[in-house]
């Protein structure tokens, strides 16, 4: 959770009323200064989906849709498939980059710098019929 804090500062003010006729009420604001602050604390919220569930376990390149990730994270995130060792000799393939699946179970799939929201289309090419396993995305926030 990052906290973020406002500071306003009124400068000295001088004023004062003469009254023109009999009795009018005055105002006069001296050399006094004061501060009002305001605080908030903004939750980090991030997520990442993709809109395919079950795909067929066909060789060739099966589309999984698209990788829709939000971070609000000022120092930005990264989204990582998590994936079954029986998936280690597929790719994906996002936004047209080949990523291959290797023996760690976890690959970073996109990252940012900063807060963002952004969209991927998201592919699965699978080395051989009847592969099957399971593939999962997370979001980090750094």
């Amino acid at each position: 959770m990052k906290l973020f804090k406002f500071a306003l500062v009124a400068a000295s003010l001088g004023a004062t009323i003469a009254p023109a006729n009999g009795f009018q009420p005055s105002v006069a604001i001296g050399s006094n200064q004061f501060t009002i602050g305001v605080a908030g604390h903004v939750p980090v919220i991030c997520r990442a989906r993709v809109e395919a569930s079950l795909v067929a376990p066909v060789a060739g390149t099966v589309s999984l849709g698209t990788l829709k990730e939000f971070c609000n994270s000022p120092a930005g995130y990264r989204v990582v498939a998590d994936y079954s060792p029986a998936l280690a000799s597929a790719k994906l393939v996002v936004d047209g980059k080949e990523i291959a699946l290797g023996d760690s179970g976890s690959v970073v799939v996109s990252e940012s710098d900063q807060a963002a929201i952004a969209a991927h289309a998201v592919d699965l090419m699978l080395a051989e019929d009847g592969q099957t396993g399971s593939l999962s995305f997370r979001i980090e926030p750094r």
